[in-house]
């Protein structure tokens, strides 16, 4: 009998959590604003996409998301999730409503939204307030490009988030401030998994 339990004991712990694992963000990030737009009609396709608001990441990526969270708790900001794992389905999407690659991957190469490897993230402060920030989340202009939105007063917040992105592994994009990869985000595979 002792040898019965010792076997279903190990088997019980044999399962390691891994890197590339989906997790919720939300118990780890218990401060960020959750504004997933896109299970909501609040954004630029003005249909509700996803079943649900949550914000799933590959264990390794969300905590590198943590550690920015950290360094801007530290600055008296917080997170705002605008979105996060993105099922390959939707992405073909919103691929047929934005066929144009410096804003929507198209979805024969696969976006790293659908690899659980990428973040749209804006700040506001401590209390939740809004700060300035360059443009709103999804502003297909070039209002929105790194090159302008980072410079002068109103990317100053920009800056303080792309730094404490940067420091915790994150890379920007050239066409969104608010979009960042991991670093490693072409090691996962794109995914289809339901939210």
């Amino acid at each position: 009998m002792k040898r019965v339990w010792l076997v279903v004991a190990l088997c019980g712990t044999a399962r390691a959590d891994k890197p590339t694992d989906f997790v919720d963000v939300a118990p780890l990030i218990p401060d960020a604003v959750l504004d997933l737009r896109y299970a909501t009609e609040h954004n630029f396709t003005k249909q509700q996409l996803y079943p649900v608001a949550h914000c799933k990441l590959r264990r390794a990526v969300a905590a590198k998301l943590v550690k920015a969270a950290k360094t801007l708790r530290a600055a008296d900001r917080r997170l705002v999730l605008w979105d996060c794992y993105r099922p390959s389905s939707i992405q073909a999407t919103l691929w047929k409503l934005v066929p144009d690659e410096r804003y929507v991957a198209n979805p024969k190469k696969g976006s790293r939204h659908s690899r659980g490897a990428a973040v749209d993230v804006g700040l506001v402060d401590k209390a939740g307030h809004a700060v300035v920030l360059p443009t709103e989340f999804d502003d297909f202009t070039e209002a929105a490009h790194r090159d302008h939105a980072l410079a002068g007063d109103r990317g100053v917040e920009a800056r303080r988030l792309e730094a404490a992105m940067q420091g915790a592994g994150f890379a920007g994009m050239a066409t969104e401030w608010w979009h960042f990869d991991d670093a490693d985000a072409s090691s996962y595979p794109l995914a289809d998994d339901p939210l």
